[in-house]
């Protein structure tokens, strides 16, 4: 399996395996556009970095909430978004956030709280 599979696997954390729905998203997109579009589709930022330090950190005081994790080299991120209990994943490329690019994005179904 690829670093970029693994990665990619493991952005929504919180969730299970669901069906793919569709997103106003596509390949090489710029992410801040992407994020726009996701947003006003409905899709909500989904914070999950607790962290303290790194460029995660970084992106999250630029407003970015929904960062999950980036790669050390070559800047891979994961952003998290929810709408109807469904979790999307958003892998991105880049070093700076005006720069990223989405490359790959994956869905999955919220786990029930009980």
């Amino acid at each position: 399996m690829t670093l970029t599979k693994i990665f990619i696997s493991s952005l929504c954390f919180v969730c299970l395996h669901a069906n793919a729905m569709d997103v106003p998203i596509k390949e090489g997109m710029a992410f801040v556009k992407a994020r726009k579009l996701l947003i006003k589709d409905g899709w909500q930022p989904n914070p999950t970095y607790t962290g303290e330090y790194g460029v995660e950190n970084i992106i999250l005081r630029a407003g970015f909430i929904e960062i999950e994790s980036c790669t050390m080299g070559v800047q891979y991120c994961g952003f998290n978004y929810t709408k109807d209990k469904t979790c999307l994943g958003v892998g991105t490329v880049g070093e700076e956030v005006k720069d990223m690019k989405i490359y790959s994005w994956d869905f999955e179904r919220l786990e029930r709280e009980e």
